[in-house]
């Protein structure tokens, strides 16, 4: 049975039954019934393949990822062959490169615990072996065995010091081989310090081959026993003895003549003491020779030498001039290296000076031509780079070179002192940079005012120009005395435009103030103006007492003007009673109000293209 619903249908009208528009109707449940079946059939699909589209088109997704699987990855790519190092290594080693071209001092702090030991090791051996021949070479050096020796070097074509250990040397082993009596392979090998040995494996595959034809030999010309030992090979002025044991063989390489004693004293109980040893291992030798590094003491123990008697180092006393020159190389090198210690001790207390030091930005360090370099970014109001090397270090001024590009910091103190520089405030003023913004406070003429708005702005560093604190001093002188003026009132007698006995005194300071508002306003980029108003008591009509006040005002102005004060720059007005200066509650008062007060204001100079 069908798991979808069952539906009833109506039967179908026939055409000519149906009414207009009844297809519409009829197509609209079919759309949704496809739509429905649509979204059932193609919909999980369209979701996966959404799905897939996001994780392929989008970086982040797929780098998440991979990043789950590329571990897993590389160890089996690893594991099966070696075409990942192959592609990985000139990468790796590129980087590597560009590393330590950048900076090796990470490189040289990881290989330094390694190399150190490796150098002292080296270095000791190399003073050693230098010293041991110094010694022989000077003992003769001054003496007539010495300077036939010296003869005897140079027609032979040998140095000196090869020639006095031929003549001095009664034996010497330069090298003991433990090699495998099986298999002929080198198990241990070691070397005096003042011999530069060969291949040790080389050398002792040759010597075990030697021995082999050596037997071969004498069994095929002599009839000797085949298995009978060779027990020593003449190569000129070396030779090699060989000490058997019943699993390993020991091969020693001595120049001169040893003696046969070394044989039974040295060389049997060394083979003796390493089968006793090491049985077990040299019995079950499967070509590894890690374990055989513990016999090399029982081989250093075989490193004698021997001199004559005249020369053995351990008979013959060192000459005290022998002590003296080495005394004197090692002090010299010892003064040399402390010298330089110093030396670059003093550069970089110079260089780290440089580098606190504010608007010095050190780019460059080194050495060039024999002296020392450097070179950055300086901001000319800093100290300068020279005297810091005068005054704050001991290095000598003529072993420096430097190379300086100006520039300006940003630094707060620069920048207000370059502020300082430029703008030179006047005594009273004070100058502050708070957060970025240069602040100004004090009194200050009105001209340097207007000057550091315009300049300010455009100083490096500044963000912006606050002079809100500043007092004008001109505008404050202005406005005192303009307060001064509007608290001069001249009185009037009652119903006249005469005035009132007794106010010459007043009238002087009121003319005297008004000129010197009048003089002091362009020095602030102004033009003075004066209104004259006129005023009246109560008393008459409204009409009478504004025609007198205008009167009274326009009397005022008259008469300030034949006292030398511009007439355009006054103006006159009558309010009658309208803005009385006091309450009429008495005489006095009223009298107050018969009256002219003064008002004045600053107005904008005309530019010279307005003045007509």
């Amino acid at each position: 049975m069908s798991d979808s619903p069952l539906r009833i249908v109506p039967n179908k009208p026939p055409e000519s039954a149906q009414p207009a528009g009844s297809d519409a109707a009829q197509n609209e449940p079919k759309q949704d019934e496809m739509a429905e079946l649509r979204s059932l059939l193609i919909e999980p699909e369209q979701i996966q393949i959404k799905n897939i589209l996001e994780r392929l088109n989008n970086p982040r997704v797929r780098a998440r990822e991979m990043s789950r699987s590329l571990p897993e990855a590389i160890r089996q790519r690893t594991a099966r062959d070696e075409s990942l190092k192959e592609a990985l290594t000139p990468t790796i080693v590129t980087a590597f490169h560009n590393s330590v071209k950048k900076d090796p001092r990470p490189v040289a702090e990881a290989i330094s615990p390694l190399m150190g030991p490796a150098i002292r090791r080296a270095i000791s051996n190399a003073l050693n072996g230098l010293i041991q021949t110094l010694d022989q070479t000077l003992k003769h050096s001054l003496s007539w065995r010495g300077l036939k020796w010296r003869l005897e070097a140079s027609r032979t074509g040998k140095s000196f010091a090869e020639v006095v250990l031929y003549h001095t040397l009664i034996y010497r082993i330069e090298q003991v081989f433990l090699i495998d009596k099986q298999s002929g392979l080198l198990l241990q090998h070691i070397a005096s310090g003042s011999v530069s040995p060969k291949d040790a494996d080389i050398v002792s595959g040759m010597l075990t081959a030697i021995q082999e034809a050596i037997r071969h030999f004498a069994h095929d010309s002599f009839g000797a026993h085949h298995d009978e030992p060779i027990e020593k090979i003449d190569l000129g002025d070396r030779e090699v003895w060989f000490e058997p044991g019943s699993y390993a063989v020991l091969a020693v390489v001595i120049r001169g003549n040893a003696p046969e004693s070394l044989r039974r004293d040295l060389f049997a109980p060394t083979i003796e003491g390493i089968h006793l040893e090491m049985h077990e291992t040299l019995e079950s030798f499967d070509g590894d020779t890690a374990p055989f590094d513990v016999v090399r003491p029982h081989l250093e123990n075989c490193l004698h030498a021997q001199y004559h008697a005249h020369s053995d180092p351990a008979k013959f006393k060192t000459p005290a001039y022998v002590w003296l020159s080495l005394s004197l190389i090692l002090a010299v090198i010892s003064i040399w290296t402390f010298l330089s210690w110093r030396e670059q001790r003093r550069w970089n207390n110079y260089i780290d000076e440089l580098k606190s030091t504010s608007g010095i930005v050190v780019i460059e360090t080194g050495r060039r031509d024999g002296k020392h370099y450097v070179a950055g970014l300086r901001d000319p109001l800093s100290v300068s780079p020279h005297d810091i090397l005068l005054q704050r270090t001991q290095l000598d001024p003529n072993s420096v070179r430097s190379r300086w590009d100006l520039y300006q910091t940003l630094d707060p103190q620069f920048v207000l002192e370059r502020a300082k520089n430029l703008l030179k405030p006047p005594q009273g003023v004070e100058l502050k940079i708070d957060n970025g913004m240069l602040v100004a406070g004090g009194r200050a003429p009105h001209q340097w005012i207007v000057d550091s708005r315009k300049l300010a702005p455009a100083i490096p560093g500044v963000g912006g120009y606050l002079n809100q604190e500043l007092i004008d001093e001109e505008m404050n002188e202005i406005e005192t005395v303009g307060r001064q003026i509007e608290q001069h009132v001249i009185r009037f007698v009652m119903g006249t435009t005469q005035l009132v006995p007794g106010q010459n005194q007043e009238l002087s300071n009121l003319i005297s103030e008004t000129q010197k508002f009048i003089f002091l306003a362009p020095t602030v980029s102004r033009r003075a103006r004066i209104q004259i108003v006129g005023h009246t008591d109560s008393e008459g009509g409204e009409d009478i007492n504004m025609r007198l006040s205008q009167e009274r005002a326009s009397r005022m102005l008259s008469l300030m003007a034949s006292r030398a004060i511009q007439r355009d720059l006054m103006t006159a007005i009558g309010v009658g009673t309208r803005e009385p200066l006091r309450a009429e509650s008495s005489e006095p008062e009223r009298q107050f109000n018969r009256s002219a007060s003064f008002k004045v204001s600053l107005i904008d100079q005309p530019q010279e293209g307005d003045r007509r």
